[in-house]
């Protein structure tokens, strides 16, 4: 008898956990990067959110499409689009960005990794002129909880960040005017 209350108990938990994650998922309407709970800092009122702003950007290293080690340049002015393959608001900036709209800066896409998203789909949705990495470290090392968010980078150096949902918002952000 007890053992098959504790063969019960192990079956039912990691379904208890994965339901959870599926209804937080669902409730707030985009997929975060699957990362460990532990390393997830609370947001809001019991823990505000130190804005990177003129802090030295942290490395972006992670993997491209193909599954390949990436790191992105940050010596120059660049554009960090943390997005995902899901949310509605990202779409927008996929679309753009593999039209070839020029947001002023030039541009790596920051997604979760290949555990959560499907490299496949993002190649579908970057084309082929939009360099992607793949990192869920990246998204905790940026703070980047929520998506899409933006991280304009200059010298190495953290100059603007923040969500954006659409392209006069993005623009607004970073302070560059954007070609249509």
């Amino acid at each position: 008898m007890g053992a098959s209350v504790l063969g019960i108990a192990i079956a039912v938990v990691p379904l208890a956990v994965l339901v959870a994650g599926v209804a937080r998922r669902v409730l707030h309407g985009t997929r975060s990067p699957e990362v460990p709970v532990a390393a997830r800092a609370p947001i809001g009122p019991t823990a505000p959110r130190e804005p990177l702003i003129g802090r030295p950007a942290p490395l972006v290293e992670g993997v491209d499409l193909s599954g390949q080690p990436a790191r992105a340049d940050l010596s120059g002015r660049v554009l960090l689009a943390f997005l995902t393959g899901s949310c509605e608001p990202c779409q927008r900036f996929w679309s753009g960005l593999a039209e070839g709209r020029d947001p002023g800066a030039a541009v790596v896409v920051v997604t979760p990794s290949p555990s959560t998203e499907s490299p496949r789909a993002l190649g579908r949705l970057a084309g082929p002129a939009t360099p992607v990495v793949m990192g869920s470290e990246v998204w905790i090392a940026y703070e980047a909880l929520v998506a899409p968010w933006f991280v304009l980078v200059d010298g190495g150096l953290v100059l603007a960040e923040g969500r954006a949902e659409s392209w006069e918002q993005l623009a607004s952000l970073v302070g560059t005017p954007l070609a249509p």
